[in-house]
């Protein structure tokens, strides 16, 4: 989790801003269950210091984005996806079923560079208690998935990190810590991409993006 510190602070700005636009407990887009329109956040257009742009490709659920972290800013890039859809917000995570997203990349993602970020509400007040962290990375200590396609819930070898610091194993884990807790409604559930100026430049694409449970 060596970069997320920032992004979290930029998009909490953004998810502010976007709670007066629309909040979470706003209508749903209509789209397949577990499928998402997803809207796109980045470093750019936050105009917080920080460069990297994120493009929608399509409007479909299953539609990508192309995350580009490629720019010379001394700051770093970040850029990613999240979406408004209310059906996965203020949800128990032991009826979530369907936390998952395809990706590619100019390079293999080392810690901190793509992750899956969602944040937990332990006490039903609806704030956020800590953000999940799941790291793309293939380092035996995170969830790089099966061939670029990384199923939080369904994959027992699925590593998230509690605050971002604490290490469950699995979904599974994670819901036996936490008894009860809940999807937060006060933030959103986002990807992201980051790049530290140490780090090489990195294009990645992400589709078929699930922010939800089935039949909802």
């Amino acid at each position: 989790m060596k970069n997320l510190m920032y992004t979290v602070a930029a998009f909490g700005a953004l998810a502010v801003m976007l709670a007066w636009a629309m909040p979470v407990s706003a209508g749903a887009p209509s789209t397949a269950p577990g499928q998402n329109k997803i809207q796109c956040f980045d470093g750019v257009t936050d105009n917080v210091g920080f460069s990297g742009t994120c493009t929608l490709n399509s409007s479909g659920a299953k539609g990508s984005a192309t995350l580009n972290l490629s720019s010379t800013n001394p700051n770093g890039d970040y850029a990613g996806v999240y979406t408004l859809d209310s059906n996965l917000y203020g949800a128990l995570l032991t009826d979530v079923t369907q936390l998952s997203y395809h990706y590619t990349g100019t390079i293999a993602p080392q810690p901190g560079n793509l992750s899956y970020n969602i944040p937990i509400d332990t006490n039903g007040d609806g704030l956020t208690d800590f953000y999940a962290f799941v790291d793309a990375s293939d380092d035996g200590l995170h969830c790089p998935g099966v061939n670029g396609v990384v199923d939080i819930v369904n994959d027992s070898a699925c590593v998230i990190y509690e605050g971002g610091v604490t290490p469950r194993a699995n979904w599974a884990a994670l819901l036996a810590a936490n008894p009860g807790a809940k999807v937060a409604t006060d933030a959103f559930v986002f990807i992201v991409a980051e790049r530290t100026p140490i780090e090489p430049s990195a294009i990645w694409t992400v589709n078929n993006v699930k922010f939800g449970k089935a039949g909802k």
